[in-house]
């Protein structure tokens, strides 16, 4: 397989690396709102999504799991997250988000999907099923 024009590649790319800025920026002015950084508010999607070991945190945020460790504090003072022993092995830890971080996490998402939405709305309708749609190939994902 060839492959595309590396003009055209090249144009992509840069296209493709100002929307993910554009989007990146977008969320840290989204999360703010909440007094969250970027992480803090990945952390508590994630704890959200079942991700409840801090070392599989760390696989998922691709960081050093003494990065979590100060995230996980930052959340836990602000009354977001929990540490709870592990039934099957008590040295380790699960983490759960509280009520108030169940609300917090809800009020981010809402506030993402909006915020999203407005960069979508630029799209007409079938265009929008269009970008689905090439999404998906790119990415292999086949349903969201």
């Amino acid at each position: 397989m060839k492959g595309p024009p590396l003009p055209l590649v090249e144009e992509l790319s840069r296209l493709g690396y100002a929307l993910m800025r554009l989007l990146l920026a977008r969320a840290k002015e989204v999360f703010a709102q909440e007094g969250l950084s970027l992480l803090q508010a990945e952390v508590l999607r994630l704890v959200k999504e079942g991700v409840s070991a801090p070392s599989r945190l760390a696989e998922h945020l691709e960081v050093q799991p003494s990065q979590v460790s100060h995230l996980l504090v930052s959340l836990e003072e602000a009354g977001l997250l929990g540490r709870h022993p592990d039934p099957e092995d008590r040295r380790r830890v699960l983490l759960r988000l509280t009520e108030k971080g169940e609300a917090v996490e809800r009020r981010l998402q809402e506030a993402w999907l909006r915020a999203y939405g407005q960069h979508l709305a630029r799209l007409e309708a079938g265009e929008l099923l269009l970008f689905r749609d090439l999404l998906r190939k790119l990415t292999g994902v086949e349903r969201g």
